[in-house]
C-alpha cells in the first residue's frame, strides 16, 4: 500500500509547525511573507493586538506612521494590511491609493480599522485593494485572528484548537 505525501507547512511537517513562522509564498510572481502588517499610530490599542493575535500564531508587525508603512510594505511585501485612516504624518486613504497604483502593492489585501464609520468613508468601495471595513470599537480580536488566518491559509495553533477542544 502506497504512502501518501506528508502535507508541509512553510517546508515544515505539521507536527513541527507549532507557531507558525511567516514564511513566503508567490503572487503574480512576486514573493511575499506570510505577515501582517498593523500600521497604527494609537501605542496602547497597538499593543493590545500584537499581544493577542501574536499569541494566536498571527505574524504581526507594527509601524506607527504613514512613512514607516510605506517602506515596509515596499521593502517587506506583506501578505496583508490592517490600517487605520487617520495616521499622525499621512492619511490613511492616500497611503491607500499610492498603493493601488503600484503593481506590486496593489496586490496586498487591505483592511481599514478605523474610528471613522464606513459610512463616512464611502470612497473605500471603489479602491481595489481594500476587501474589509472594520469600527475599533466593534472589533473582538479572537474572531479578527480566525478571519486572518482563514484568509492567509495559516494553520490552526494549539492555543486554538485545544479552546474548541476543551
Amino acid at each position: 500500500m502506497p504512502i501518501a505525501p506528508q502535507k508541509t507547512v512553510c517546508g515544515r511537517p505539521p507536527d513541527t509547525q507549532r507557531h507558525p513562522q511567516a514564511c513566503s509564498f508567490n503572487v503574480a510572481g512576486v514573493t511575499r511573507e506570510r505577515r501582517v502588517l498593523l500600521i497604527d499610530d494609537d501605542q496602547d490599542l497597538a499593543a493590545l493586538y500584537l499581544r493577542q493575535l501574536r499569541r494566536d500564531g498571527i505574524p504581526l508587525e507594527h509601524t506607527r506612521t504613514g512613512q514607516e508603512a510605506d517602506s515596509f510594505v515596499r521593502n517587506r511585501i506583506p501578505a496583508l494590511i490592517l490600517v487605520d485612516l487617520k495616521l499622525p504624518d499621512v492619511d490613511g486613504r492616500e497611503l491607500i491609493e499610492r498603493w493601488a497604483d503600484d503593481s506590486v502593492c496593489g496586490a496586498i489585501p487591505i483592511w481599514i480599522v478605523s474610528n471613522t464609520t464606513p459610512e463616512d468613508n464611502l470612497w473605500w468601495h471603489a479602491a481595489p485593494n481594500v476587501q474589509r471595513y472594520f469600527l475599533k470599537s466593534k472589533v473582538v480580536l479572537t474572531r479578527l485572528s480566525l478571519e486572518i488566518r482563514a484568509t492567509l491559509g495559516l494553520p490552526y495553533g494549539d492555543r486554538i484548537s485545544n479552546r474548541l477542544a476543551g
